[in-house]
């Protein structure tokens, strides 16, 4: 058989392969599906045999006659990739991304890393937080934007990232949100990285609709007018979010919409108003409105309920989930709502101490059978790195996941929070020929090992991206 590339002899080939079309959960978050001397065909872009590098024999009826199973020599490849001593395994999956915005937080993180609070960083005169961001975004033009995100993919890639999630939120406004989607779609088409669009536009109330600090005796005293009047503003954003969703529907620009549900983001009210315009409304039998797909950051800084609410609205993911309850798990679980965490977002913002009873969360989330993924939400604030190696690093480190349950995460149960889990995520004939091979020949060494690059080859949709 005639194939564009043969890699054979891989210390361990990672199928990651799932007994079902679900996500893989308990005990099957344990199971790689590994082939040992392993050897993958790709044709066309995609995979078309997977299996070992040896001869395969079979014994017909009581005579013991050997009769050969497609062996290794059959295949003619234009290209062979010895693998020997090496990981042969999916390509990464990214499920929760800030892909694009303008401007660095550098100085407010060295700041933060002395101790200071956003008042006393804002005291010296240091730009920061998500508005900053904002305002930096939206002076960014188009091309520049691309620049910025083309290098961020090609850094991820290197790394072994081959499908990502991008969200808009850096906008806060029509013409702004529709440019980052307008980038993410650019992106889409110049890089080999496949990229999913999710609008966040309730990523943070805007400046545009926020009062302006008022004296201490004016605040006291006119304490029941300005609370309405915030009250009006923020009501006001949420019907503007909820306009943005018709024109980015209309566009196409969007699979997903997703709400920041925090303290610091939008009640719990006001995101069950946003997701439930977004998402699939019957009208009739034959007509629906909207259609995106849902997603919620949730439970990030404190408990608020958005764990509960993706449940209640079988979101595709509810995302960070650092205080999520013991009920809401079994929920999440039930609805089929999949756990996207962030260990980036802890390490970044140095919450190891205050969050050190997070690793006990995430054994629950796996033993009651939540579908747990992995995301480097790689943002200018919170979690500023682009390699899913660093966060599969980190979620042994600070959750105590095990080399294996931290590779399904970060593949097959990445893709499934992405709805792509039938394209990408394992290693399975006819699926695309999204592969990652790494220097080491024992999986548990990619965990074992951190702070370096490990990849040896990268090989997107049945082409070789990175070779090394």
């Amino acid at each position: 058989m005639k194939v564009d590339i043969l890699i054979k002899n891989a210390s361990e080939l990672l199928t990651v392969k799932g007994a079902s079309k679900k996500p893989k959960t308990g005990k099957q978050m344990k199971e790689l599906g590994i082939i040992k001397n392993g050897q993958i065909a790709i044709k066309d872009g995609k995979i078309v045999f997977v299996g070992s590098s040896k001869t395969q024999v079979r014994f017909v009826g009581q005579s013991k006659e050997i009769h050969s199973i497609s062996p290794p020599s059959d295949f003619q490849a234009e290209k062979v990739i010895d693998a020997s001593g090496k990981v042969v395994m999916p390509g990464l999956v990214d499920p929760h991304t800030h892909l694009v915005f303008a401007g660095s937080r550098h100085e407010e993180y060295r700041e933060k890393i002395g101790g200071a609070t956003y008042e006393e960083i804002a005291q010296k005169g240091i730009d920061a937080g998500i508005l900053y961001t904002v305002e930096m975004t939206r002076k960014a033009s188009k091309e520049e934007l691309i620049k910025k995100g083309l290098k961020d993919l090609d850094i991820m890639l290197a790394y072994g990232t081959t499908t990502i999630e991008a969200k808009s939120g850096y906008g806060l406004d029509i013409e702004n949100e529709i440019k980052i989607l307008e980038v993410n779609k650019e992106l889409n088409e110049k890089h080999p990285i496949d990229i999913i669009s999710t609008f966040l536009g309730a990523h943070t109330i805007p400046k545009e609709y926020k009062l302006k600090k008022q004296g201490f005796f004016r605040e006291l005293f006119s304490f029941f007018s300005l609370r309405k009047e915030r009250k009006r503003l923020r009501k006001e954003y949420v019907e503007l979010v909820k306009e943005m969703l018709k024109e980015i529907k209309e566009r196409n620009l969007a699979r997903y919409c997703d709400v920041f549900c925090d303290k610091l983001g939008f009640s719990v009210k006001e995101t069950k108003e946003i997701l439930e315009e977004a998402a699939w409304v019957p009208l009739n039998e034959e007509e629906r409105i909207m259609g995106f797909g849902l997603k919620i950051h949730a439970e990030q800084t404190d408990h608020l309920g958005g764990a509960g609410l993706a449940a209640e609205l079988r979101a595709r993911s509810a995302d960070h989930l650092d205080y999520i309850l013991l009920d809401e798990i079994k929920k999440m679980a039930k609805s089929g709502t999949i756990g996207v965490l962030l260990p980036g977002v802890t390490y970044h913002l140095m919450e190891m101490v205050e969050k050190d009873f997070f690793p006990a969360q995430v054994r629950e989330m796996i033993y009651n059978g939540l579908a747990v993924a992995l995301a480097t939400d790689y943002n200018p604030g919170s979690s500023n790195t682009q390699s899913m190696q660093a966060v599969m690093e980190l979620a042994a480190r600070l959750y105590r996941m095990t080399p294996a349950e931290i590779i399904n995460a970060a593949t097959i149960n990445a893709a499934h929070a992405i709805d792509k889990a039938q394209e990408i995520g394992s290693l399975e004939v006819g699926k695309k020929a999204d592969i990652v091979i790494f220097d080491v020949p024992q999986y548990e060494m990619l965990i074992n090992n951190f702070g370096v690059n490990l990849v040896n080859t990268v090989i997107k949709n049945g082409r070789i991206a990175i070779e090394k």
